[in-house]
């Protein structure tokens, strides 16, 4: 809904929205999000424009997306201040090549105190520590930095002149003595300094004081010099909505799952300042710009095919195009590959615990079926994983892939109709090994993140050695997430010391796991794990019908 200045309201409809409004370094207003999550900086002023208030990240919000990194907010050490209006709260940006081009930063004393080339948040504290406020600017702290003839035109003459002569940012002083007049220094104070500053600049030698190596140029007591007053400034927001490879910003409260997994927004795309996550606690320079080219590019492919004539993708007759979104590796060696389905609206088309089949691309290096480890209704999306264990199941080609990457993919033969009974039990038990993990993930996200589904389940898992249990711990969390609705217990064939957990699957399945015809058994391993133990299970009275084996 768009509301006009007059008040009048209207409304676009549209299959998909690309939220590309930028942060909220401005945000004054009162819902202000920087007051919210960063209140000590709020009195501070800022390099971005009025329109900078975070409309788009309260849109999402409102939602229900998930906002991460609200509270990392950069703060740029060269807001340029205005002589003539020092009070101002927007400053013109003093870019990074100012001091890249060798500008020098000194104090009230005359004195350097930071490596010019540091971080932005090391310059901007540095800064704050000297404590030398601006007058008349409502308390900003302040420097002077200060460039020569030879720093000017490596900045560039044409763009210096725009910050010096066209707005007046600038103040051009002939010799070293009228630098300390405007500094307000002794003399004496400026060229022990620059004299100082030259000998470095032109030996290369580090600087004993602030760590400085690198000059750009040669810095001396000569003059004419160039000077501006800079002050920290609210420059980016690192915080925003929380997207996924593809751009698609995050449901709240969807990461349910031990492995973090997260449901989108349907339709609702992300680019730029208005996301976050992307840079962690501190962008680097140059970022901005090529984080909005790579996600601006996804977001508007993916948008561009939210709508499909067709609401699945996979098929068991042909073919389809799958674009390599994400992988990961685990500490246990494990590789998650999650690929992009054609459409971003649409589902695979699977049924549950149902194979797909992969080969690159031209039909060649084809694999056998994995099971994904997504849901058939997790939308854009499908995930598979790779087990260091297995040789033979698409490891080697498959885990060279690149982000981006293109495979083909078909759904493998329908799996047994006993699956969906089974399925539908509201007392299901998994045993697993490393070798099912995907089809155990399936059971376990089914159960704990779908509403619709009631059902308890109890995992037994059994592995040779703790260290040889992938996410333990995640496993261990989700139990005390769902304390009603999911056990877990950790069955190991080599138990260390003092191991509170089962040591023989047999006596685990029998004290624990009795026969029940409304019970659903799903075995998931390699069939020579899962043989021995289907079994056991029959040997303890357990009907086959009940039991189901899937890999």
């Amino acid at each position: 809904e768009i509301v006009q200045a007059d008040g009048a309201k209207s409304k676009i409809l549209a299959d998909a929205v690309i939220l590309t409004t930028g942060g909220f370094s401005n945000d004054k207003t009162s819902d202000s999000l920087l007051r919210e999550f960063a209140p000590q900086l709020s009195g501070f002023p800022t390099t971005n424009g009025p329109w900078a208030t975070g409309d788009g990240v309260k849109l999402a919000r409102r939602l229900g997306a998930t906002l991460v990194d609200m509270d990392k907010v950069q703060l740029h050490p060269t807001g340029l201040i205005d002589p003539k209006d020092p009070a101002s709260a927007t400053k013109y940006l003093g870019p990074e090549a100012l001091r890249g081009s060798g500008g020098v930063l000194l104090n009230k004393r005359g004195e350097r105190f930071v490596n010019e080339l540091d971080l932005r948040s090391a310059v901007s504290k540095a800064i704050m520590d000297q404590g030398d406020e601006y007058p008349g600017s409502n308390g900003s702290t302040f420097a002077f930095c200060v460039l020569n003839d030879a720093a000017v035109k490596l900045f560039g003459v044409n763009a210096h002149a725009f910050y010096w002569k066209r707005v007046g940012l600038f103040v051009k002083v002939n010799t070293l003595e009228e630098l300390a007049e405007l500094i307000k220094c002794p003399a004496e104070n400026v060229r022990s300094t620059l004299e100082a500053y030259e000998e470095l600049s032109k030996t290369s030698r580090q600087c004993p004081k602030t760590r400085k190596s690198v000059y750009p140029c040669v810095v001396g007591p000569q003059g004419p010099f160039y000077v501006a007053f800079v002050t920290p400034s609210v420059h980016y927001t690192m915080g925003g909505c929380l997207i996924s490879p593809a751009a698609e910003i995050q449901m709240e409260g969807s990461d349910s799952s031990f492995f973090g997994h997260r449901r989108p927004i349907l339709g609702l795309f992300g680019a730029g300042e208005v996301t976050g996550g992307v840079h962690g606690r501190n962008r680097l320079g140059g970022n901005s710009l090529l984080e909005c080219v790579v996600f601006g590019r996804i977001a508007g492919d993916r948008a561009a095919h939210a709508v499909s004539r067709n609401a699945t993708s996979l098929w068991h007759d042909k073919w389809t195009r799958l674009t390599l979104r994400s992988s990961q590796a685990d500490e246990n060696g494990f590789v998650w590959l999650q690929f992009s389905l054609p459409g971003s609206l649409q589902m695979s088309g699977l049924a549950p615990l149902q194979g797909m089949a992969l080969r690159a691309r031209g039909g060649d290096k084809r694999v056998e079926a994995f099971t994904p480890f997504t849901l058939p209704d997790d939308v854009g999306v499908i995930g598979i994983v790779l087990n260091p264990w297995l040789a033979g199941n698409g490891s080697s080609w498959l885990s060279t892939l690149q982000l981006g990457d293109a495979v083909e993919a078909t759904a493998a033969e329908p799996v047994d109709s006993r699956y969906t009974t089974l399925l539908k039990a509201s007392n299901k038990v998994v045993i697993a090994t490393s070798r099912g993990l995907a089809p155990m993930l399936q059971i376990l996200r089914a159960a704990t993140e779908r509403p619709n589904d009631a059902a308890n389940v109890q995992l037994i898992y059994l592995a040779d050695r703790a260290s040889a249990i992938p996410h333990r711990e995640g496993l261990e969390a989700l139990a005390k997430a769902f304390p009603r609705r999911f056990r877990c217990t950790f069955v190991l064939q080599h138990p260390p010391a003092r191991w509170a957990g089962g040591v023989d699957y047999v006596d685990e399945i029998a004290t624990s796991v009795f026969p029940d015809p409304a019970l659903g058994i799903f075995l998931c391993g390699a069939t020579e794990e899962t043989r021995s133990i289907k079994a056991s299970l029959l040997a303890l009275g357990h009907s086959a019908d009940r039991i189901a084996t899937v890999a």
